[in-house]
């Protein structure tokens, strides 16, 4: 596959299947559903309406600029690594510990405000959050490139509690000093495509919950509205099946019922329900015979009976508590929560002074010498401390005292509807409880609370007790049968309304569901496409094939299915695969979800992709990253040399850095150079340094002079060995048989085996002859004295014009 073929597929299409709207998209479908005229309406009020764009965020692609850290994690004293905002490949590398992914940790938490390595773990994860040497007040912060603005936005997290959870978040941008996140970034977004990949989520993503990830994907294909429509259908078919079984099942309710009663009417009632299709007239009929009247006044009754009064005890309950909270309110003063917020700002906007001016202690608003000193600083901290205490204790009771108001309203309940025609006198009682929902003053409300509804529940009880008594003197089954005919009647009419739209309904859920079915796979497909692109970078040598993508399932069944082979033999992802494999196969459906095109963030921070992988997937990792950093900025944190040794020998443009920590967690992040760079710039040193003796560097200089043609002609012949089709392990196997550098020159020419005298030989017709003779001259410096003849410096120089014409090559 070409590297254009597979480009395109990257930058050239969405997932989105269309630019019209998901609506405009199922009309267009419709025509053609075989739908009738009536279950196309019932689909049209039933399709999910037009989405108004959200508002969130700046205009335009986002890159990291810099990602700073201090008393975070691995890093001590702040430090900040900084980064090239526009597409591109950056590897930082570091050893285990050097406090590389603290970096990645950093970002990830300054934008997130959370950091996967910590999901579903045990509280002791997040213990390590603060630096153990630095015990200043943490903080991340990562500096952003938003569209085309030449200000970079900065976002901020800060903590001065010793919890993880005690942080703020401050996002700035020149032309918007105070910001919300949101109003910088799309957080929405944020979190659907998120573009950071620690290690342990490689892990977490395939053997993690399969539900998590049909639904990492599912979001992104944008047919949520979509499922919501299908439920909603779902729900409203089973409400027309379940309206016209509940009328089923009260039919034979109430024929045993009739059957039991000695009334003639009865008998016809009985008849009237038993046929084929209920003779819903015939029983109309029947009960209009009924005296209305005797009937209105039977339902009055039950009405009454059925009354329900407020529940005492929780109002009682509720009235106590609101009486408490008001005390607790007072003595907690309200005013003192505004005041505490301001003073601590204003004391935070002057120690944020006294920081950014170390040198001067003046205060900038009175004018006071040596005012802002150190003691006053630990002074204002403690003040701020003090200070929140008193806020928070203010503003809890405020809010415990407005919830306390709102649960007494919530008990107060309307009049009913029918109480005024029912029952006049109790209405106007009921007003008086209801009145109170309009009541706002806590002790005013807890006093009339209380009052009313001892007089409202007094009185219901008694209306209640009335009403049954008339019920129970009532002598009339055929009048408790003719309310139970009424009730069956109101069913079997719901029930004829809803019997011929169940067909229609059902057909329109098939026709929805369908759509979604077709919509997955369309919109699915340059997903899975990419990640057959990635698996096929990474596992060029593989014997495992992965095939299509698909979401399968639902509810608590939905997963992802991947379907590969091994030797064209079909099998399950997960029984086959190695660790390797496996985190590759999480690299193919991160990568092409972290690049949707709809994704804003044009960065990805992935840290320790090399893990687990064998060195054919290390080269195949470099390619894939190669691919993407050709229009985004590719950010790769990595304590395996494997990686920077295959873009080297693949030849990929990348930024390396190297990231190492020192004592007390102190952090250096410096470019880092090509081992021959390395390596001439040490030979150079020892050169140039006129305090070594000569005795020592004429036997010195020739073997790192000879050291560093054998990094040169290692590197080529590594990349000849690939190219001419020779596997990672088989290369590094031949090249660790070359202990010779004439064997090594040899090697880095071709397969066939030469005698020394004619890879020098070659070397000669390929560079000169002073490439020949400077080969000579540091194999025998190696095993003797450099020749007075020789130069130091001449000797370098030919040593760096030989290096990089190999490297060239």
């Amino acid at each position: 596959m070409s590297d254009r073929h597979v480009a395109g597929g990257v930058e050239g299409r969405s997932v989105r299947a269309t630019a019209a709207s998901l609506r405009d998209l199922l009309l267009s479908r419709l025509a053609d559903s075989g739908l009738t005229s009536e279950g196309q309406e019932l689909a049209r009020a039933w399709l999910p309406t037009e989405q108004e764009a959200g508002s969130e965020g700046g205009a335009g692609p986002v890159f990291l600029r810099s990602i700073s850290a201090a008393g975070w994690r691995g890093i001590g004293p702040a430090t900040t690594l900084e980064l090239r905002p526009e597409a591109g490949l950056t590897v930082i590398a570091g050893r285990n510990g050097s406090g590389k992914s603290s970096f990645a940790e950093a970002a990830e938490m300054a934008l997130t405000g959370d950091n996967r390595l910590w999901q579903g773990r045990t509280k002791v994860w997040t213990e390590g959050w603060r630096n153990l040497h630095d015990r200043s007040a943490p903080q991340v912060a990562v500096a952003l490139s938003i569209g085309d603005s030449s200000a970079p936005a900065t976002v901020r997290r800060t903590w001065q509690g010793e919890r993880l959870e005690d942080a703020r978040t401050v996002a700035e941008r020149s032309d918007t000093p105070d910001a919300e996140l949101r109003e910088l970034i799309d957080t929405e977004k944020l979190a659907l495509y998120r573009p950071f990949l620690p290690y342990s989520e490689l892990g977490a993503m395939i053997n993690g919950k399969q539900t998590e990830l049909h639904d990492a994907l599912a979001q992104i294909l944008g047919l949520e509205e979509l499922a919501d429509t299908v439920k909603a259908a779902k729900a409203h078919t089973k409400q027309l099946v379940d309206t016209v079984a509940a009328a089923t099942e009260l039919s034979g309710i109430v024929v045993r019922e009739l059957t039991e009663l000695d009334d003639p009417r009865a008998v016809r009632a009985a008849a009237a329900l038993s046929g084929r299709e209920p003779d819903l007239d015939g029983v109309r009929a029947l009960l209009s015979d009924h005296q209305a009247a005797d009937d209105n006044a039977l339902a009055r009754l039950r009405r009454l009976a059925g009354l329900t009064a407020p529940d005492r005890d929780a109002v009682g309950a509720a009235v106590t508590r609101l009486r408490d909270a008001a005390a607790t309110a007072e003595d907690a003063r309200f005013g003192a929560a505004e005041d505490a917020r301001q003073l601590i700002a204003l004391l935070e906007s002057a120690l944020e002074h006294r920081r950014r001016h170390p040198d001067s202690t003046d205060c900038p608003l009175c004018g006071s010498v040596s005012r802002l000193d150190e003691a006053w600083a630990e002074d204002a901290w403690a003040q701020i401390a003090r200070l929140q205490r008193e806020a928070t204790d203010a503003q809890v009771a405020q809010d415990g005292l407005a919830a306390a108001v709102r649960a007494v309203h919530d008990l107060v309940q309307p009049v009913p509807s029918n109480l005024q025609a029912d029952e006049p006198a109790l209405a106007s009682v009921w007003r008086d409880w209801a009145a109170c929902r309009v009541v706002s003053e806590p002790r005013e409300l807890a006093g009339r609370a209380e009052s009313a509804e001892n007089v409202l529940g007094d009185a219901c009880h008694q209306v209640r007790e009335d009403a049954t008594k008339l019920l129970a003197d009532q002598d009339g089954r055929w009048q408790v049968m003719a309310g139970r005919l009424t009730q069956w009647l109101r069913q079997a009419e719901a029930a004829a309304s809803a019997k011929p739209r169940v067909k229609l309904a059902k057909a329109v859920c098939l026709w929805l569901r369908k759509m979604t079915d077709e919509l997955h796979d369309v919109r699915l497909k340059p997903l899975a496409d990419q990640s057959q692109t990635v698996w096929n970078l990474l596992c060029e040598r593989s014997n495992v094939s992965l095939g299509s993508i698909s979401l399968t399932g639902a509810a608590a069944a939905r997963k992802v299915r991947l379907d590969v082979s091994v030797d064209s033999t079909e099998t399950s992802a997960f029984s086959v695969m190695s660790q390797g494999e496996l985190h590759s196969l999480a690299l193919s459906l991160f990568i092409p979800r972290a690049t949707h095109p709809d994704s804003p963030f044009k960065f990805l921070v992935i840290d320790d992709p090399v893990q687990s992988m064998d060195p054919e997937k290390v080269d195949g990792l470099a390619r894939v990253l190669d691919l993407y950093a050709r229009d985004r900025q590719v950010i790769v944190f990595t304590h395996d040399t494997r990686l920077q040794q295959a873009i080297r020998h693949l030849r990929i443009p990348a930024t390396l850095v190297e990231v190492s920590r020192q004592t007390d967690s102190v952090i250096a992040v410096v470019p880092s150079g090509d081992p021959v760079t390395r390596a001439l710039e040490e030979t150079r040193a020892v050169a140039r340094d006129r305090n070594v003796p000569q005795e020592i560097a004429e036997r010195v200089l020739p073997a790192m002079c000879r050291g560093v043609l054998e990094t040169a002609y290692t590197d080529a012949a590594r990349r000849r060995l690939r190219q001419d089709g020779h596997g990672r392990l088989a290369a590094e196997e031949a090249i660790g048989k070359a202990h010779r550098l004439t064997e090594l020159v040899a090697l880095a020419l071709s397969d066939d085996r030469m005698q020394p005298a004619e890879a020098l030989e070659i070397v000669g017709q390929k560079h000169g002859g002073w490439a020949r003779a400077l080969i000579k001259e540091c194999n025998a410096g190696t095993h003797g004295v450099l020749p007075p003849s020789v130069d130091r410096m001449d000797m370098v120089r030919r040593t760096e014009r030989l290096a990089m014409e190999v490297l060239a090559r």
